[in-house]
């Protein structure tokens, strides 16, 4: 009988918006399903694609046959498969790409373009020394050095960007060859070796003495083993302090059997030794809890915003629906933002449920979070906790999502395809497990609390701290007044009552927190007689100077060059430091309170592994008097000794040109406004600012989010911004300004959108209007949600408009990026 032909519909982690076709070998038809990841020809290359659909038909000609199956079973359940299509098309996102994003870094199996030399070294040197292309000649000094060197690699060390035209030529002429290998993948199980006594050594005649006699080193292993039963090498020789050959001549003799043991590697180490949470609820809380039970007990889907001021005590909350959802034999995610996961969240939820955590985090190494994710969706652990990429936990059966910190902007993907936010695909992936989907904040997101006063959500309430700790009383220093009073100019962000309240709380012997939210020593240098400022090379943004290393920095494309001593404009020795950055804060609180101990918390002091835990850990402990930080120190910290919070300069966030600026400015100084009090002293923040009349700093003062939001909505409103309209922002980058405008132009032109239902803005510069060499230009569209409730009206105008440009972006190697929902217009 004639086998019939089938075909595999393959997605491929490429910014592409379709799939391709193969054909499926006879001998894997019986194997291959959709959410498997399968090898794939394409091009030149040979790429991990991943199983869309099987079909029994296809309708191109001469289709490719698939290579290779790498998974025995689907590798994404069907939930998460149609997740996936749902935030392809919310999204506007290839949908390969979002099927990469579902997996952890370093599972898939691609190709590699290896360049060498095809003719003599001698030859090539000729060539150089002749040849008229100064690219070419790059290239090949580039391959002569290396002798082997992969396409990706060369592409960073020539920043070329016709690489390809130009690597085609060079091979046309015999100079080059290249091949494609494919790559190991990186994420790998791990096996240590282990023994154990062989069968034959029985119980009942375990004496080492007789079996080895004259051997006292064999007979000193035996007897560790029987110990233990089974016992890892490393362990063994530690132990034992023999040798690896004293072992190896006990597995000869037949008396010992090696086997190898999977290790399951862990970023944290250990369980909590405290004991699980006991305290009683809160009315409040118990409120609360009940509420929320009913739908978990249902299995009913039903998102919840927990509207708590700081220090009410949510995270109990969390801990109660996470027991009744446990006990319901369902799973559950716990989404937390990026800064926040540190050691004291995570032992809180593994000493409530011991053997059940298991932690999704971008610190942790390719094979930490490998192992995690692995040990997931075997079922091994039933809590997945890590901030916005645990969305796509592998969990069957999930019960309860939980968003903590839900306002947080580190929820949406920013950098890379796909640009989704963790917090709606969370009530997404909710509907689709029949889920509770509880969204956690003491300052909620204006969409969340609006969605909650119209009912989309259920809005649940926690309107007193625990113990019913007062909030902290709030001052606010209007700096215009206070630099004059100041005592040293080089200090004069100091106000003297932000001086004379750390001196108190230090006299105390009580902790302060104090943020001021740009790193560095100085924002930028300026020369007094001509005017001239450093900037990035390769970025439209000013360099930060670093004081430590006597360098300026770009935060976003990381260029480092050394501090000039005079202008490299005029050569003026008139140089000033403007701005203020977390290093001249420290400076500064040195000279001011040079007993105190202080320690600084950002970007630049937390690039080793740990090191940010290791700070909190520290000042937990009182090994520090003050904390100094960027934003990372106003999350979610709780520290029993902090009775005082400074906000250096509160006007940071206020000053970027963007609509959500004021509400990140109060949800900022809330927030870490919120890490201050104790049961026995009420907590004091001083905040200084020189816009002291400024809405969101009087609803700040008073702790007053309804008053805020209520000017906000209100606004927003008259703007036509997020919630009553859907933002989506079209971004073209290039290294060539000029074919970046004419691609915008282009795809404004190919859009085709009736100004009734989408208004336009733009194109223009956008406010970062160059990175990483690469020249921005922005457009954006203003969607009226009655119109297009779901987004696919928009994602097809979009589409249609991408797809009649597309051949001018890849001529002119112009990138488009779509970002629907953005949480900021840079």
């Amino acid at each position: 009988m004639m086998e019939h032909n089938k075909y595999a519909e393959i997605a491929v982690p490429l910014p592409i918006h379709k799939t391709f076709s193969y054909e499926i070998p006879v001998e894997m038809i019986d194997a291959i399903r959709p959410g498997m990841r399968v090898v794939v020809p394409f091009g030149k290359r040979v790429l991990t694609g991943y199983v869309v659909a099987i079909r029994d038909v296809s309708e191109l000609k001469d289709v490719k046959l698939l290579r290779d199956i790498l998974d025995d079973s689907p590798i994404l359940d069907g939930q998460l498969m149609r997740l996936a299509h749902w935030i392809s098309t919310y999204y506007i996102s290839p949908i390969g790409e979002v099927m990469k994003a579902m997996l952890p870094a370093g599972v898939n199996q691609e190709s590699a373009t290896i360049i060498t030399l095809a003719q003599s070294v001698d030859v090539v040197d000729q060539t150089i020394a002749h040849i008229g292309s100064r690219n070419q000649k790059k290239i090949l000094q580039s391959i002569r050095n290396h002798r082997r060197i992969d396409l990706e690699s060369l592409r960073k060390e020539t920043r070329i960007s016709n690489l390809g035209i130009t690597l085609n030529r060079l091979n046309s002429a015999g100079l080059i060859a290249q091949e494609v290998t494919m790559k190991t993948p990186r994420a790998k199980v791990q096996y240590d070796v282990w023994y154990r006594l062989a069968d034959t050594f029985r119980r009942s005649e375990r004496d080492a003495e007789k079996i080895v006699p004259g051997a006292p080193k064999q007979i000193m292993c035996l007897k560790i083993i029987a110990d233990r039963d089974e016992i890892a090498q490393n362990e063994l020789l530690k132990l034992s302090g023999v040798s690896r050959s004293t072992v190896d001549a006990l597995v000869k003799k037949g008396h010992v059997v090696r086997f190898q043991k999977e290790r399951v590697r862990q970023y944290y180490d250990g369980e909590s030794k405290q004991a699980p949470d006991v305290t009683v609820l809160t009315k409040d809380q118990d409120k609360v809890v009940s509420e929320i039970d009913k739908f978990i007990s249902g299995r009913l889907f039903r998102p919840f915003l927990l509207f708590g001021v700081t220090g009410s005590g949510k995270t109990r909350v969390y801990i109660e629906v996470l027991k009744k959802t446990i006990s319901m034999g369902r799973t559950a995610i716990v989404l937390v933002p990026e800064i926040s996961l540190t050691p004291q969240t995570v032992r809180r939820f593994t000493r409530n449920f011991p053997g059940m955590v298991a932690v999704l985090h971008s610190r942790m190494s390719v094979g930490e979070r490998y192992d995690s994710w692995r040990k997931l969706k075997e079922g091994e652990f039933k809590i997945a906790i890590g901030p916005r990429s645990a969305i796509f936990a592998p969990l069957k059966n999930v019960g309860l999502i939980i968003v903590d910190e839900e306002h947080e902007s580190s929820y949406k993907q920013a950098d890379t395809s796909p640009f989704y936010n963790a917090r709606d695909v969370a009530v997404v992936r909710g509907k689709l497990s029949e889920a509770v989907v509880l969204l956690g904040s003491a300052t909620p997101s204006v969409e969340s609390f609006y969605n909650a006063k119209f009912d989309k959500y259920q809005m649940l309430t926690l309107p007193k701290r625990i113990e019913n700790i007062p909030m902290p009383s709030v001052h606010v220093v209007d700096m215009s007044a206070q630099r004059k009073k100041t005592a040293a100019p080089d200090r004069d962000f100091l106000s003297r009552e932000l001086i004379d309240k750390i001196n108190e709380k230090l006299d105390l012997n009580e902790q302060i927190i104090l943020l001021q939210n740009r790193r560095g020593f100085s924002t930028f240098i300026k020369c007094s007689d001509c005017g001239h400022i450093e900037k990035c090379i390769n970025c439209d943004i000013t360099l930060t100077f670093h004081i430590h290393t006597h360098r300026l920095r770009c935060h976003y494309c990381n260029f480092i060059k050394k501090a000039p001593d005079v202008c490299e404009h005029c050569g003026s020795s008139e140089l000033t430091f403007r701005g203020i950055g977390t290093q001249q804060v420290e400076a500064a609180l040195l000279a001011e309170f040079p007993k105190a101990r202080l320690v600084r918390m950002d970007l630049d002091t937390t690039t080793q592994r740990k090191s940010h835990d290791r700070i909190l850990k520290d000042f937990g402990e009182h090994r520090y008097d003050i904390l100094l930080g960027t934003q990372m120190v106003a999350k979610g910290h709780d520290f029993g000794r902090v009775t005082m919070v400074g906000v250096i300069s509160a006007d940071t966030a206020l000053q970027m040109p963007d609509f959500r600026a004021s509400e990140r400015t109060f949800q900022l100084l809330t927030q870490v406004a919120g890490r201050a009090g104790r049961k026995d002293r009420r907590g004091e923040v001083i905040i200084q600012t020189y816009s002291p009349e400024q809405f969101s700093i009087v609803c700040a003062k008073s702790h007053d989010y309804e008053k805020f939001f209520m000017a906000e909505i209100l606004l927003r409103k008259e703007l036509d911004y997020p919630p009553f309209s859907r933002i989506v922002q079209v971004m073209m980058k290039g290294e060539n300004a000029q074919n970046v405008i004419i691609a915008i132009n282009q795809f404004k032109e190919s859009v085709s959108i009736d100004p009734a239902r989408v208004k336009v803005l733009g194109p223009v510069p956008a406010p970062l209007s160059r990175i990483k060499n690469q020249y921005r230009w922005h457009m954006i569209f203003k969607v009226d949600k009655r119109w297009d409730s779901t987004g696919e009206r928009m994602n097809a105008i979009v589409r249609d408009a991408e797809s009649k440009i597309r051949r001018y972006l890849a001529k002119e190697t112009v990138r488009l990026h779509v970002i629907v929902d953005p949480v900021t217009l840079f």
